[in-house]
């Protein structure tokens, strides 16, 4: 099992491995470690985030949201030259090629466990099938949390 997560102490990108014996989990970049919290790694399942003190965690799936919407930008557009040309039949096999493209992209691609809070990426972990998809809800609640700690911080600067 692995994490990808933005280190708080560097503000840089790391990965690290961990398991359900593992009492700490380390930044790649600067070294700086974080104790995982006894009991929120199990063989089940991860219940709580290791970076932050979030248990609201979510699945989603594992590809690049913007490789996805290139795919669909891609299509639009040659599906709207061949509008213009008046190749109509050109224009439908293209949209439904990228429609192809897009279910079998859903299909083959793994699912992995991300945190709200601090937007930590969990791979290979077990169990999730134990938590929810996204909810806009939950994700508007942290992002108007982030806003308005900022906003504290502008305000005290």
């Amino acid at each position: 099992m692995n994490v990808t997560f933005r280190c708080p102490a560097c503000d840089q990108p790391a990965i690290a491995q961990f398991g359900p014996e593992s009492a700490e989990i380390a930044c790649c970049r600067c070294g700086v470690r974080f104790p995982v919290p006894q009991g929120c790694v199990t063989q089940k399942q991860v219940t709580q985030c290791l970076i932050c003190p979030s248990t609201e965690l979510f699945i989603r799936k594992d590809f690049p949201q913007v490789l996805g919407v290139a795919i669909v930008v891609l299509a639009a557009v040659i599906s709207s030259v061949f509008w213009y040309l008046h190749m109509p039949w050109w224009t439908y096999g293209t949209l439904f090629a990228a429609a192809f493209i897009d279910l079998v992209l859903y299909i083959l691609v793994g699912n992995q466990l991300q945190c709200y809070r601090c937007q930590a990426q969990y791979r290979g972990v077990p169990g999730l099938d134990n938590h929810e998809p996204f909810d806009l809800e939950t994700h508007e609640k942290y992002r108007q949390q982030a806003a308005r700690l900022a906003s504290a911080s502008k305000e005290i600067k």
